[in-house]
Protein backbone atom coordinates (compact mmCIF):
# COMPACT_ATOMS: atom_id res chain seq x y z
CA UNK A 1 0.00 0.00 0.00
CA UNK A 2 2.59 2.39 0.79
CA UNK A 3 4.32 2.39 -2.72
CA UNK A 4 0.82 3.07 -4.43
CA UNK A 5 0.67 6.40 -1.56
CA UNK A 6 4.22 6.89 -2.72
CA UNK A 7 3.49 6.88 -6.71
CA UNK A 8 0.16 8.83 -6.14
CA UNK A 9 2.31 11.30 -4.35
CA UNK A 10 5.39 11.34 -7.27
CA UNK A 11 2.61 11.61 -9.51
CA UNK A 12 1.07 14.94 -7.60
CA UNK A 13 4.27 16.75 -7.80
CA UNK A 14 4.95 16.20 -11.08
CA UNK A 15 1.51 17.58 -11.76
CA UNK A 16 2.00 20.52 -9.65
CA UNK A 17 5.30 20.65 -11.16
CA UNK A 18 3.90 21.31 -14.78
CA UNK A 19 1.12 23.79 -13.40
CA UNK A 20 3.59 25.87 -11.96
CA UNK A 21 5.63 25.52 -15.52
CA UNK A 22 2.78 25.83 -18.04
CA UNK A 23 4.47 27.51 -20.41
CA UNK A 24 6.46 24.48 -21.46
CA UNK A 25 3.20 22.40 -21.43
CA UNK A 26 0.44 23.96 -22.32
CA UNK A 27 -0.90 23.15 -25.87
CA UNK A 28 -2.89 26.51 -26.15
CA UNK A 29 -2.00 27.94 -29.79
CA UNK A 30 -4.41 31.20 -28.70
CA UNK A 31 -7.44 30.40 -30.57
CA UNK A 32 -9.96 29.15 -28.47
CA UNK A 33 -13.51 29.40 -29.62
CA UNK A 34 -15.79 28.08 -27.49
CA UNK A 35 -17.84 27.19 -29.77
CA UNK A 36 -15.36 24.60 -30.81
CA UNK A 37 -14.92 23.08 -27.55
CA UNK A 38 -15.04 19.31 -27.83
CA UNK A 39 -15.64 18.28 -24.26
CA UNK A 40 -12.23 16.57 -23.67
CA UNK A 41 -10.56 17.43 -20.79
CA UNK A 42 -7.01 18.93 -20.98
CA UNK A 43 -3.61 16.81 -20.22
CA UNK A 44 -3.36 17.89 -16.85
CA UNK A 45 -7.10 17.48 -15.98
CA UNK A 46 -6.96 13.75 -17.60
CA UNK A 47 -3.87 13.41 -15.00
CA UNK A 48 -5.99 14.62 -11.99
CA UNK A 49 -8.43 12.47 -12.52
CA UNK A 50 -6.35 9.64 -13.28
CA UNK A 51 -4.97 10.35 -9.04
CA UNK A 52 -8.38 10.90 -7.58
CA UNK A 53 -9.31 7.47 -9.31
CA UNK A 54 -5.66 5.85 -8.21
CA UNK A 55 -6.53 7.53 -4.65
CA UNK A 56 -9.93 6.42 -4.58
CA UNK A 57 -8.89 2.24 -5.82
CA UNK A 58 -6.19 2.15 -3.23
CA UNK A 59 -8.79 3.33 -0.60
CA UNK A 60 -11.27 0.96 -1.13
CA UNK A 61 -8.90 -2.44 -1.44
CA UNK A 62 -7.34 -0.87 2.26
CA UNK A 63 -11.43 -0.57 3.71
CA UNK A 64 -11.84 -4.15 2.37
CA UNK A 65 -8.84 -5.32 3.80
CA UNK A 66 -9.19 -4.10 7.00
CA UNK A 67 -13.11 -4.40 7.03
CA UNK A 68 -13.26 -0.22 7.57
CA UNK A 69 -15.68 2.60 6.50
CA UNK A 70 -14.47 3.44 3.08
CA UNK A 71 -15.10 7.32 3.73
CA UNK A 72 -13.00 7.17 6.83
CA UNK A 73 -9.88 5.59 4.88
CA UNK A 74 -10.36 7.28 1.66
CA UNK A 75 -9.38 10.24 3.81
CA UNK A 76 -6.50 8.16 5.56
CA UNK A 77 -5.30 7.60 2.04
CA UNK A 78 -5.78 11.00 0.96
CA UNK A 79 -3.84 12.32 4.02
CA UNK A 80 -1.11 9.67 3.43
CA UNK A 81 -0.40 11.18 0.25
CA UNK A 82 -0.55 15.07 0.82
CA UNK A 83 2.00 13.68 3.57
CA UNK A 84 4.31 11.93 1.21
CA UNK A 85 3.74 15.18 -1.25
CA UNK A 86 4.83 17.47 1.59
CA UNK A 87 7.88 15.02 1.40
CA UNK A 88 8.85 15.11 -1.78
CA UNK A 89 8.15 19.05 -1.94
CA UNK A 90 10.57 19.48 0.97
CA UNK A 91 13.40 18.01 -0.55
CA UNK A 92 16.39 20.63 -1.62
CA UNK A 93 16.73 21.96 -4.50
CA UNK A 94 20.30 20.14 -4.67
CA UNK A 95 18.98 16.50 -3.78
CA UNK A 96 16.74 16.40 -6.60
CA UNK A 97 19.46 17.86 -8.56
CA UNK A 98 21.69 15.14 -7.61
CA UNK A 99 18.84 12.44 -8.68
CA UNK A 100 18.95 14.12 -12.05
CA UNK A 101 22.02 13.79 -12.12
CA UNK A 102 22.56 10.34 -11.05
CA UNK A 103 20.77 9.08 -14.52
CA UNK A 104 20.65 11.58 -17.01
CA UNK A 105 24.49 13.26 -16.91
CA UNK A 106 27.42 11.11 -17.24
CA UNK A 107 31.07 12.41 -16.39
CA UNK A 108 32.76 12.36 -20.08
CA UNK A 109 35.61 14.05 -18.71
CA UNK A 110 38.07 15.29 -16.19
CA UNK A 111 39.61 18.63 -18.66
CA UNK A 112 37.69 19.69 -21.13
CA UNK A 113 37.94 19.55 -25.14
CA UNK A 114 39.81 22.55 -26.64
CA UNK A 115 37.23 25.32 -28.12
CA UNK A 116 33.87 23.92 -26.25
CA UNK A 117 32.04 26.04 -24.47
CA UNK A 118 30.00 25.89 -21.72
CA UNK A 119 26.07 26.60 -22.77
CA UNK A 120 24.92 27.54 -19.29
CA UNK A 121 27.63 29.76 -18.59
CA UNK A 122 29.26 30.63 -22.44
CA UNK A 123 32.88 30.23 -21.33
CA UNK A 124 35.51 27.51 -22.30
CA UNK A 125 35.65 24.66 -20.75
CA UNK A 126 37.86 23.48 -18.18
CA UNK A 127 38.08 21.14 -15.30
CA UNK A 128 35.12 18.59 -14.92
CA UNK A 129 32.65 18.27 -18.19
CA UNK A 130 28.86 16.90 -17.54
CA UNK A 131 27.22 15.29 -20.65
CA UNK A 132 23.50 15.27 -21.22
CA UNK A 133 22.48 11.28 -21.48
CA UNK A 134 20.32 11.77 -24.57
CA UNK A 135 20.89 14.51 -26.17
CA UNK A 136 24.85 14.95 -25.64
CA UNK A 137 25.08 18.63 -24.74
CA UNK A 138 28.03 19.36 -22.40
CA UNK A 139 28.31 21.84 -19.56
CA UNK A 140 30.58 22.55 -16.79
CA UNK A 141 29.73 20.59 -13.61
CA UNK A 142 28.96 22.64 -11.36
CA UNK A 143 27.07 25.29 -14.15
CA UNK A 144 24.98 22.18 -14.95
CA UNK A 145 23.98 21.35 -11.13
CA UNK A 146 23.03 25.14 -10.71
CA UNK A 147 20.86 24.68 -13.58
CA UNK A 148 19.29 21.13 -12.55
CA UNK A 149 18.56 23.14 -9.29
CA UNK A 150 15.65 24.82 -11.00
CA UNK A 151 14.63 23.32 -13.90
CA UNK A 152 14.79 19.67 -15.27
CA UNK A 153 15.78 20.12 -18.97
CA UNK A 154 19.05 20.55 -21.23
CA UNK A 155 19.91 24.10 -20.88
CA UNK A 156 20.34 24.14 -24.59
CA UNK A 157 17.87 22.12 -26.57
CA UNK A 158 15.08 21.73 -23.65
CA UNK A 159 15.80 17.91 -23.82
CA UNK A 160 13.56 16.55 -20.53
CA UNK A 161 15.43 15.29 -17.83
CA UNK A 162 13.82 12.38 -15.50
CA UNK A 163 14.36 11.72 -11.94
CA UNK A 164 16.40 8.78 -11.04
CA UNK A 165 15.57 6.99 -8.02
Amino acid sequence: MDDIVVAIAESRADLLHRLSNWERYSTFDGSYDPRTFTGELEPVEQEDVRLEKMTAEAAVARARATNREFGVVLREVEMEVAIQLGRILARPAEEVAERVLAGSVAVVAAAAEEGLVCGVCQEEMGGRVREVVGCGHKFHEECILEWLKRKRTCPLCRFQLQDQD
